[in-house]
């Protein structure tokens, strides 16, 4: 073999070792069946007019004590979750649905029909949360009692709504979340703020205080 032939050899033989096969990322929950998490859940409403007559759902007029969500089952990338909603009278409400926390299968967020939001374990700044529509700004550490957490959150500014919300890394549950509306009239351009207020207060893979 002449020299010139071994030489291109070796190139087309380095090439080809330099290129390895893309393979697509996977997004996996980082819950377990059997985890629970359970949150105070709560609205608040503010408005320029004084005296006005505000119309709230019975879901949103602050007589939930507390939510639990149970994780009854993990498949891939879908969570499926019973939700106990514990009103202050001790009456309950339980109901089930799955979330998918693959960017790929998911689409707008609506609390009312979704619940609280969910993600993947281990996401990154830049990534998308497809469960809210959001991008992650920043990693956080917090306290707990039992050692520090890695944190991810977002916050958001637009004309009719801004917030801001915190998952866990590790799990991918919603740790907080304020997310404020806002409705304008045009006409008077008198504004009703409504905000909606989640925080996490017990759960099973750590020891909040």
């Amino acid at each position: 073999m002449s020299e010139t032939r071994l030489v291109a050899l070796t190139i087309i033989l380095l090439l080809l070792a330099s290129i390895s096969p893309v393979l697509p990322r996977t997004f996996s929950p980082g819950v377990n069946n059997g985890d629970f998490f359970v949150y105070e859940m709560y609205g608040v409403y503010n408005s320029t007019l004084p005296n006005i007559e505000l119309l709230i759902p019975e879901f949103e007029r602050n007589i939930t004590d507390w939510t639990q969500i149970s994780i009854e089952s993990v498949y891939g990338s879908l969570v499926t979750q019973t939700y106990i909603l514990h009103f202050k009278n001790g009456s309950e409400l339980r109901f089930n649905f799955e979330t998918d926390v693959d960017p790929q299968k998911q689409g707008e967020f609506q609390m009312s029909r979704k619940g609280v939001p969910i993600c993947a374990a281990h996401l990154n700044v830049g990534d998308k949360i497809p469960t809210v529509n959001i991008t992650i700004n920043g990693i956080v550490e917090r306290n707990y009692s039992d050692g520090k957490r890695e944190l991810i959150y977002a916050n958001w500014n637009q004309p009719d709504e801004y917030g801001e919300i915190y998952f866990d890394r590790e799990t991918g549950m919603l740790v907080e979340l304020e997310r404020t509306c806002r409705f304008v009239n045009p006409t008077s351009e008198r504004v009703v703020e409504k905000t909606d207020v989640l925080n996490l207060i017990d759960t099973n893979r750590w020891q909040l205080k």
